[in-house]
């Protein structure tokens, strides 16, 4: 049986969750730290370097050790990741407690053993793997293990992973280089087209989360006032945009996604197609928190379609269930990954 210690780990692009069993979500703070250029010192790590993002001085940068599902420094991930385990668990010389992660399936067999490395470093015995759209189905409480087909599409700030489970196999799936964050750039970018107006990641995420939508229902016409830098004079500009203008600044990510699932649909078996239709596609991750997402996909895909409850946290629970129930899962994670290598 696992301890109390026993944690599952969700390592996405944007965020770490943590959960801890029994305990539940202990942990949910942005993947982000804060450096010095020329000492490449930690200055800040999670929530702290995220307050400093648009606003750090010349000598101070923040990033994200995962970019688009890849790890682009494996030192600074290591960092982030054994300053968060530490929080949670302390520092253990003889009791060390096991792990469950989700990583992204971008990430190929060499940086899956470097973290499991990190993580023995971070003070766990064991680090074991599972598939995303696995632990994001177990979290949000799907029986994975039955014979019907279930559709899960986990979007994440990076990416999206498309899979259709059955018999706690993943019968199709498609991994999508289009997330949360492709949304936020698309923000960007049409602010900067259309008002002359840059404004910085954090300013577009605010839009995305307060008026955003790619159904434009109810008052289109909602507005936000932003500020930014005016790109003809240099000077600081605030404007207003409305809720219909961000709608159509998000058009482009939302048709790759919405390509992306059709996809993936196309390639399951005729039964299996019959399931998902039934059951519907349920949407995960910080992403699907998205308003409007789950009837856009519905009305183009012709697929009942639905959001997890706490989209965000679904596959750190589900890590953490895998943990609580080792009997039921165990199959999921250990003696078939084993046979895999």
């Amino acid at each position: 049986m696992a301890s109390v210690e026993d944690i599952g780990i969700d390592l996405g692009s944007s965020n770490v969750l943590i959960y801890s069993r029994n305990r539940g979500i202990v942990l949910n703070e942005p993947a982000m730290l804060a450096v010095d250029h020329e000492s490449r010192n930690v200055i800040a790590i999670g929530l702290e370097a995220y307050k400093m993002l648009g606003r750090e001085p010349g000598n101070i940068e923040v990033v994200r050790p995962l970019q688009k599902g890849t790890i682009q420094g494996f030192d600074m991930l290591s960092i982030m990741l054994n300053h968060f385990v530490v929080r949670v668990i302390g520092k253990h010389i003889f009791a060390r407690p096991r792990a469950i992660m989700s990583v992204s399936a971008s990430a190929n067999e060499i940086e899956k053993r470097q973290l499991i490395i990190g993580m023995f470093e971070a003070g766990t015995r064991r680090t074991q793997l599972i598939d995303r759209p696995l632990a994001a189905a177990i979290g949000a409480g799907m029986d994975v293990a039955k014979y019907t087909g279930h559709m899960v599409a986990d979007i994440g700030a990076a990416t999206a992973d498309i899979a259709v489970l059955s018999s706690g196999e993943m019968s199709a799936r498609n991994i999508l280089s289009i997330g949360g964050d492709a949304f936020t750039e698309a923000i960007i970018r049409y602010v900067r087209l259309k008002h002359n107006l840059l404004i910085g990641f954090r300013t577009a995420e605010d839009i995305k989360c307060s008026i955003g939508s790619v159904w434009v229902a109810g008052d289109s016409k909602v507005t936000l006032p932003i500020a930014g830098r005016n790109l003809v004079s240099g000077l600081p500009k605030q404007i207003e945009v409305n809720r219909e203008e961000i709608s159509e600044a998000m058009e482009e990510p939302l048709h790759q996604m919405l390509e992306g699932l059709t996809g993936v649909v196309e390639r399951i078996p005729p039964e299996l197609a019959n399931d998902v239709y039934e059951n519907g596609i349920l949407l995960t991750g910080g992403g699907a928190a998205m308003k409007g997402l789950a009837e856009v996909i519905e009305e183009n895909i012709k697929i009942p379609c639905r959001v997890a409850d706490n989209p965000q946290q679904c596959v750190a629970v589900g890590c953490g269930k895998v943990l609580e129930h080792p009997g039921e899962y165990e199959q999921f994670i250990g003696e078939r990954r084993k046979g895999k290598r």
